[in-house]
């Protein structure tokens, strides 16, 4: 199994136990972007990275949007990593 293949899995797995945590995390995004626009868009890769961090165990996220933007290196925002494969 690809490894993105293997995290929308595992995502849709925790998802679907647990509705209630990605539900909050969406309310709380959106709640933020009534407060500013132009902030909504960093908050969300921000909190999607945290809740990766918090309720996927399995996996390591890391929010490089600004890093890599202002480098020119990449276009992703949230790099993922499987701590269980190599």
């Amino acid at each position: 199994m690809s490894p993105y293949k293997d995290f929308t899995a595992r995502l849709k797995l925790l998802i679907s136990k647990n509705p209630h945590l990605v539900t909050t995390t969406l309310s709380n995004i959106f709640t933020m972007r009534l407060i500013g626009n132009k902030t909504h868009g960093d908050l969300a890769e921000i909190a999607i990275t945290e809740f990766i961090n918090q309720f996927m165990y399995d996996f390591k996220s890391v929010h490089v949007g600004k890093d890599l933007y202002r480098a020119k290196e990449c276009e992703e925002d949230i790099k993922i990593v499987n701590l269980t494969s190599p």
